[in-house]
């Protein structure tokens, strides 16, 4: 892509903005064909996989997803099996997402599909490149949190 000084393509958000689509598509495209399930899916079975049970609300956080996709995809994965709904033993108003037996061995499958799609994305990059990248990200995302 060929930046132009005058336009969009001068800012880093818009950059960012068309990375992270280039990424989505790509990874979507990828467990839909090796898992048979949804980026947000995949980000839901990855978050509840990796952290345990959480509420909806906590789920869309982890999985950075906006609440609607959330729940949305969280109503699929239990029609699915693989993912269920419990009431919180702290409070009893409270509904837990966590994953079903299913949805383990299915977690186990998506971190790999994850390790490969972020290594062959980020291919283009050498090792030194990789943690340049890793370490500004980290900068710029500490930077923008702070400010909130």
């Amino acid at each position: 892509m060929k930046a132009s000084k005058a336009g969009l393509e001068q800012f880093l958000t818009y950059r960012l903005h068309v990375l992270n689509k280039l990424s989505e598509r790509g990874s979507s495209d990828r467990y839909q064909a090796k898992l048979g399930i949804t980026l947000p899916e995949a980000r839901l079975i990855a978050a509840v996989g990796a952290f345990g049970p959480f509420s909806v609300m906590e789920l869309a956080r982890h999985a950075n997803l906006d609440k609607s996709q959330a729940s949305r995809a969280a109503e699929a994965l239990m029609r699915r099996g693989l993912m269920r709904r419990d009431a919180s033993e702290e409070d009893g108003r409270l509904v837990l997402v966590s994953l079903t037996p299913e949805g383990r061995a299915l977690y186990r499958k998506v971190m790999p599909v994850a390790r490969k799609w972020n290594l062959d994305f980020f291919s283009c990059l050498d090792d030194k490149e990789r943690e340049i990248l890793r370490r500004v990200l980290d900068k710029v995302i500490d930077a923008s949190l702070a400010e909130d």
